[in-house]
């Protein structure tokens, strides 16, 4: 009987497999002879050739490692209500607008927020929706709720709440890296059904890291391959009917020219 795999996620030796046939080297074995599991050079490309792809495919709209409902807490008063300080949180802790705490954090893997929320610690209340700036942060007198936030310098920016306060992050993270002494054969890669596009990066950077003139080829088939990816989630999204938000111009006819809810 014939053992299929039964995971969608690719495993890192499958992906290697497929690139040393692109490459021709797999004529003495499927180990290859130069792209080898234990060449050092293979486990850096590996790990940049998934790179790579998860941040072609996040700027298609296909986020591969989306982490939700990570609670930073407890989150401080700020420390003075001048309308010109403002709080921020990063890797490094959080300022309270006067000094540097240690705690909390942002998650470690974190690439970029995509929703936030915020609640009173300690209230037992649901989650309220927070939105990004559409431009710099307002200067106004702190409140007992956070405003808008916004992301710079790689950290989490907003004007100070007076009390204390939660906030639940959606953020996109960044997929662990594979590590040198790893078992590939039992290795997944979080990219489901990315097999393809993960080797054809893996085969663009080889051939690129040699200077071979197929290299623009190889890059070409990786972007297809991604594409096909991109391709099938746009797809889904298109059996599924939405109206988007009507353009509400102070109450006129606009908004609401088209009545009723899509059904």
């Amino acid at each position: 009987m014939t053992t299929v795999q039964t995971g969608t996620y690719p495993i890192a030796e499958n992906v290697l497999q497929n690139a040393r046939a692109d490459i021709n080297d797999m004529l003495r074995s499927l180990g290859g002879s130069i792209l080898t599991d234990t060449a050092p050079f293979t486990n850096v490309f590996l790990n940049r050739a998934i790179r790579r792809t998860q941040r072609y495919l996040a700027n298609n709209g296909l986020h591969s490692n989306t982490i939700d409902n990570f609670i930073l807490t407890p989150i401080l008063p700020v420390a003075s209500t001048d309308p010109g300080i403002q709080v921020s949180i990063n890797q490094n802790g959080y300022f309270n607008g006067v000094a540097q705490l240690s705690s909390p954090l942002l998650p470690p893997d974190i690439i970029l927020p995509l929703y936030l929320m915020q609640r009173q610690t300690g209230s037992g209340a649901a989650f309220m929706p927070m939105y990004p700036s559409k431009g710099p942060l307002l200067s106004r007198m702190p409140t007992s709720w956070f405003g808008d936030w916004e992301w710079r310098d790689d950290g989490l920016y907003m004007v100070g709440s007076t009390s204390t306060m939660d906030i639940r992050i959606r953020y996109e993270g960044a997929l662990p890296r594979i590590a040198a002494n790893a078992n590939l054969s039992a290795t997944t890669i979080n990219i489901r059904d990315g097999e393809d596009a993960l080797s054809s990066a893996l085969v663009w950077v080889y051939a690129a890291s040699r200077g071979a003139p197929q290299r623009a080829e190889a890059k070409q088939a990786w972007k297809e391959d991604c594409d096909e990816l991109v391709n099938r989630y746009v797809r889904k999204d298109q059996r599924i009917g939405f109206r988007p938000h009507g353009y509400n111009a102070d109450r006129g006819s606009i908004d609401g020219a088209l009545s009723g809810d899509y059904r």
